[in-house]
């Protein structure tokens, strides 16, 4: 068999067993989030501790699915596999299945016994991974396994009962035999903010016991092993009282407000936390070890708007495909020129969208021409003491400096109002990480939601309506005010 050549690939699902054998993990944040899961799991089995409880959090992009998939290849097929031979490993991507984990470990348990059966089986879902030989001396731990869920199912008449309770006793059923669970919960985000992963009435049953028995998982009371959560915010950022998957969870649990949500308490404690953050530094070796040609400038820029390796991978792809060659160096200038028809796609239908009768851009609404005329200069990101190259930019000219600073600001200003900038305090502005997801055609927004031009209509059309509405209410006091003078 020839050698693999790897590539990178904006999406870590995409990695085959051979790749993820390949690559090296041992880069920036996500190297050193491969180490603390390992040397948990590792505390786990020589029993210096019963049960580790580990949250990894990134903005979608920052490779987190890439060091979780890449820990249980290794602990199946990596050079210490031998070391993990008594670990279990149980990988749930949350956003593609209903929150129905029994069903979800029974498919899991179905298509590893596919895997390790059928001759040159190449797994045909993302949550499998480790070689089938690997996977072959396990396998009548498999078969005793689906001879338990079997029993278990037949056993449990309520499908809430079955889905969770049940599910766990298959785990303390793991240990039973010897074994240590590695749970890991991917995409917790596509759960409990855009609620893909709650499909049915029964996974919100599910879900909302499984919230309120939070505590007593994190704490190790449920089965001895390792429980991993990953996700692209806090928890408390990620629910939204106002959507109605959430609403319907908080009615199951008796609950009305955020705080009371189980999964948040302030007695919620993992053993292992850990957040990846990238910086330029991080990018820069990533970009070095794997040969993409991007300026060290434009990597500070996306270390600024849109810290991710994914948003690194996708500009060098869209680079090559735009030149239609290797290119030399890009630069945050080039940048534009790839990501400009989405750009201006995006500003045609802002142009054509209405809140009530009126328009978003107006006849006198100038705000998208500025804001184009910024990212046509590269300007992705200003500070303070480049507001007079700013300026220039913009067309500001013939006024007294001191104005002409100001009228700069009030523009970015603006810009960030609806969405298209974000202040970073100090008078420090950078252009909306969701409008860099979008126009790179990143699967997801940073948050985790889709990327998807409605989506980002959406997001500046709600910021466009609060400014209107706060307008409106200045009017009408403006209007007491004057009113009450009169009288």
């Amino acid at each position: 068999m020839s050698e693999t050549v790897l590539e990178l690939h904006p999406k870590a699902e995409n990695y085959t067993q051979a790749g993820l054998a390949k690559i090296d993990i041992n880069i920036g944040p996500v190297g050193a989030a491969y180490r603390g899961i390992i040397n948990e799991v590792r505390s786990v089995l020589r029993q210096s501790k019963n049960f580790s409880a580990i949250y990894l959090e990134g903005l979608y992009g920052s490779g987190k699915t890439l060091v979780l998939r890449k820990v249980v290849y290794d602990i199946i097929s990596g050079p210490q596999k031998a070391e993990f031979e008594k670990v279990f490993p149980i990988y749930f991507y949350l956003g593609e299945m209903d929150f129905k984990l029994f069903q979800g470990l029974k498919s899991y348990i179905e298509d590893l016994i596919a895997y390790t059966t059928s001759e040159g089986a190449i797994p045909t879902k993302p949550n499998i991974m480790g070689e089938a030989p690997d996977w072959k001396s396990r396998l009548p731990l498999l078969q005793e396994l689906s001879k338990v869920i079997s029993e278990v199912e037949k056993r449990y008449k309520e499908e809430k009962e079955k889905e969770l309770i049940g599910f766990f006793e298959i785990l303390k059923e793991l240990n039973k035999r010897g074994f240590y669970p590695l749970l890991i919960f991917d995409e917790f985000e596509r759960v409990i903010y855009t609620g893909d992963g709650l499909r049915t009435e029964g996974g919100k049953e599910v879900f909302a016991r499984f919230a309120s028995m939070y505590l007593e998982l994190t704490r190790g009371h449920i089965y001895n092993g390792i429980f991993v959560i990953s996700t692209t915010q806090p928890i408390e950022n990620l629910i939204d009282p106002n959507k109605p998957h959430i609403r319907e969870i908080f009615a199951k649990l008796g609950i009305s407000k955020r705080d009371d949500f189980p999964m948040i308490r302030p007695h919620i404690v993992y053993d292992y936390k850990d957040v990846l953050r990238w910086i330029s530094a991080d990018l820069d070796i990533l970009a070095q070890k794997y040969g993409l040609k991007l300026h060290r400038e434009l990597l500070h820029l996306i270390s600024m708007v849109l810290p991710t390796p994914r948003a690194v991978i996708q500009i060098d792809r869209k680079i090559r495909t735009y030149l239609g060659k290797t290119p030399d160096v890009v630069t945050p200038r080039e940048l534009y020129n790839i990501v400009q028809l989405r750009i201006a796609d995006l500003i045609e239908r802002l142009k054509r969208e209405k809140i009530g009768r009126t328009h978003l851009i107006t006849p006198r609404t100038r705000w998208h021409e500025k804001f184009l005329k910024l990212l046509e200069e590269g300007c992705f990101i200003v500070k303070g003491e480049k507001y007079d190259e700013v300026a220039k930019v913009l067309g500001f000219a013939g006024e007294d400096p001191k104005k002409i600073r100001q009228k700069v600001s009030q523009t970015l200003y603006e810009l960030s109002n609806v969405g298209l900038y974000e202040s970073l305090g100090a008078g420090e502005y950078r252009l909306s990480p969701y409008i860099l997801a979008y126009a790179l055609e990143i699967e997801r927004l940073p948050d985790g939601s889709w990327a998807t031009l409605d989506e980002l209509v959406n997001k500046i059309k709600q910021a466009i309506k609060e400014i209107r509405e706060k307008q409106r209410k200045r009017r009408e006091e403006k209007q007491v005010v004057e009113q009450e003078k009169a009288q």
